[in-house]
């Protein structure tokens, strides 16, 4: 073994549930098992269904109308769709659109029970077992990519959170594009993203992928009963 090697950093010990939900209410970072099994311990985890969010997700979709043929769009992509506000609000809006969601199974479990079973017309649920890559090799439903937008809707920084910002931007741009090549497609139409400030690895990875940027904004702020989680989120959307 080389002197100048740094020992390995130990494995942390799994934090209890009330170790967690302490995390959770003081904005901590969780990991993506945690985040998982948030679910179990918090009937609405960062407010996801409140009427706030779903007011907020409605005027976000109200002002991408301009820059987003949803008219000619069949499918999205709702990645960490949470409980399925963002869906929810893009279904009422657009009733011919159908959304794949991608999170946790307990965040599928947490969608049904408030929005009803109905709401995905397909779901992949992660596991600790089971990664995002791993339901890219199981299939997709019948769809054209020209006519899908994937949604990162103010998903991205829990979905990457351990992981540094090179890494992110890598895992980000790695995933759709394995996606485009399951579907057997070139390129997706556009891709939503909603983000705050802090969270520069979704701007990059898409950035890098030759997409023109249409609309930028930061008009979308969430509200929370805990303090901390109140945000405003900037909007990008691309076109290919």
């Amino acid at each position: 073994m080389s002197l100048f090697r740094k020992p390995a950093k130990p494995t942390p010990a799994p934090r209890s549930s009330e170790q967690i939900i302490r995390a959770y209410e003081n904005n901590e970072n969780i990991t993506r098992d945690e985040c998982r099994i948030l679910y179990d311990l918090v009937e609405d985890p960062w407010d996801l269904g409140s009427q706030t969010h779903y007011e907020s997700y409605a005027r976000l979709i109200e002002v991408t109308d301009k820059y987003i043929d949803w008219a000619n769009i069949d499918w999205i992509v709702d990645y960490g769709s949470g409980v399925g506000t963002f869906t929810k609000a893009l279904k009422d809006a657009h009733p011919h659109i159908r959304s794949l969601g991608i999170d946790f199974d307990r965040a599928r479990e947490a969608a049904d029970r408030r929005f009803g079973s109905n709401l995905f017309d397909a779901f992949y649920e992660m596991t600790p077992g089971i990664s995002e890559y791993d339901l890219m090799r199981d299939g997709l439903p019948d769809i054209d990519l020209a006519r899908v937008c994937i949604c990162f809707i103010n998903s991205t920084y829990y979905v990457f959170t351990e992981q540094r910002r090179r890494q992110r931007i890598e895992h980000m741009s790695r995933l759709i594009a394995r996606f485009e090549a399951r579907a057997q497609a070139d390129a997706v139409k556009y891709l939503l993203v909603t983000a705050n400030n802090t969270d520069r690895a979704a701007v990059d990875a898409i950035n890098k992928r030759g997409a023109e940027l249409v609309y930028l904004s930061r008009d979308l702020e969430l509200a929370s009963r805990i303090a901390q989680f109140n945000s405003e989120l900037h909007t990008r959307v691309w076109q290919r």
